[in-house]
């Protein structure tokens, strides 16, 4: 929780200015519960996926897809339980396993969550910690919140690479020959450290100013052209996306 989630860059997105970031994440985060076409279902999760691969290239968006991999499959793997009473695809012994509107559903779910998950994350590894809190007091959001908010987008990725650590420590418990890792014990050790994590995110928000009246200034971002411009693009090109490809 001490270390950022940031990886530097020199990437076109690494430069854009953080209140046209957070503008475009917002709204793009928006319109993808909009998007109704099997076109938008599959587009709209691969712009976030083209700017990771540009930006942070192909092993940090092979981890990213990684860290989501698991509730995509879980997602399918449940897509018998989905409308059963649609127009059936696949059919076996009177068992309806997909429906045409099952599969709609089960995609359109998944689509929403890689998009979401992608641009987020995005988001935290391509801009500092610091400077989105900085953005959210930009838009007037409280400080209390932005900062709560900041430390939320580092936390969840930081659980998610402790438990893949705890997850390979008790494979290697196993007897040889056998697979996977043991379930309950790993949930067991994961559930342990986070509650010994409390300290350190405590200490980390009193670090940044948590309950303190005097606080450092994150409202000094400087105005220029580049702004409006990078805000224009970032309002007109989800938006004109969204109308193509709804």
């Amino acid at each position: 929780m001490n270390t950022s989630s940031y990886i530097y860059g020199e990437s076109f997105y690494h430069k854009y200015d953080i209140r046209a970031k957070l503008f475009f994440t917002f709204l793009y985060s928006i319109l993808v519960f909009f998007v109704r076409s099997w076109y938008g279902l599959i587009a709209f999760p691969l712009i976030p996926f083209a700017v990771f691969l540009v930006s942070l290239g192909g092993i940090e968006t092979w981890r990213a897809i990684k860290r989501i991999l698991p509730v995509i499959i879980l997602l399918f793997l449940f897509l018998p339980l989905q409308d059963r009473g649609g127009n059936p695809i696949v059919e076996i012994n009177g068992f309806v396993f997909v429906t045409g509107e099952g599969l709609y559903r089960v995609c359109r779910l998944a689509s929403r969550f890689i998009a979401l998950s992608l641009i987020l994350m995005l988001l935290i590894e391509t801009e500092r910690s610091e400077n989105i809190i900085r953005g959210l007091r930009f838009y007037r959001m409280p400080y209390n919140v932005a900062l709560l908010f900041s430390m939320i987008l580092r936390f969840i990725p930081y659980l998610g690479s402790m438990f893949d650590e705890i997850r390979a420590s008790m494979s290697l418990r196993l007897t040889e020959g056998k697979r996977g890792f043991p379930i309950m014990p790993s949930i067991t050790a994961f559930a342990v450290a986070s509650v010994r994590m409390i300290p350190d995110t405590a200490a980390a928000l009193e670090e940044r100013g948590f309950g303190r009246k005097e606080r450092r200034d994150y409202k000094g971002l400087k105005t220029s052209p580049k702004l409006f411009t990078e805000l224009f693009f970032s309002a007109i090109l989800p938006i004109i996306f969204f109308i193509v490809m709804r």
